[in-house]
């Protein structure tokens, strides 16, 4: 076996140094790699964020859920339509808007909102499509239904208060609605 004949002293102090150029070029770019990262994660949002949401920018119906019963403000103008409903009720709610969406179940304090989109004018049946444990009944049956009505936009912009429960009418009339979506709802109010 051949043997390696031993570095000078001079020539081990040149190794040294350009492991140690290298060492230091390597923690370098690993340095200005992990800024470039940091600044990335932050540009695309991955911070926090502390800036506030932007405010919605059309009609926002508050609702309050509790047992068998839909309580707000239930007329709004045609346009884009935001639900913000709360279970104020002791058990499990949620809200649903008739062939366009539905929530989650909600328990008690609970909040969740609904964006619809832009709804044409008509009436659109909100109900609770939650069901009893005990007794086996629907809140629907139960009369957790409401109407939410949607009118047409005017120039002085005024609109009247609507029912917070289902009411058939004397003159047996009946309204029918199309969304943005394609999806009609047809109602008595």
């Amino acid at each position: 076996m051949p043997r390696m004949a031993a570095n000078s002293r001079r020539a081990e102090r040149y190794l040294q140094q350009k492991r140690r150029a290298r060492l230091r070029l390597i923690m370098g770019a690993s340095a200005v790699a992990l800024v470039g990262v940091i600044v990335l994660i932050v540009s695309l949002g991955g911070g926090s964020d502390s800036s506030t949401p932007k405010a919605f920018a059309g009609s926002v119906v508050k609702l309050e859920l509790s047992e068998y019963a839909i309580k707000g403000n239930l007329q709004v103008p045609t346009g884009p339509i935001r639900i913000e409903a709360t279970n104020i009720g002791g058990v499990q709610h949620n809200i649903g808007v008739r062939g366009i969406k539905i929530s989650r179940n909600l328990e008690r304090g609970e909040s969740t909102t609904l964006d619809l989109g832009v709804l044409a004018p008509g009436t659109y049946d909100l109900y609770c499509d939650v069901t009893d444990a005990v007794d086996k009944k629907s809140h629907v049956s139960k009369g957790m239904v409401a109407k939410l009505v949607v009118t047409a936009a005017t120039s002085t912009g005024a609109t009247s208060t609507a029912a917070t429960s289902t009411a058939a009418t004397s003159t047996g009339a009946t309204s029918t609605a199309a969304t943005s979506t394609g999806a009609t709802s047809t109602s008595v109010p």
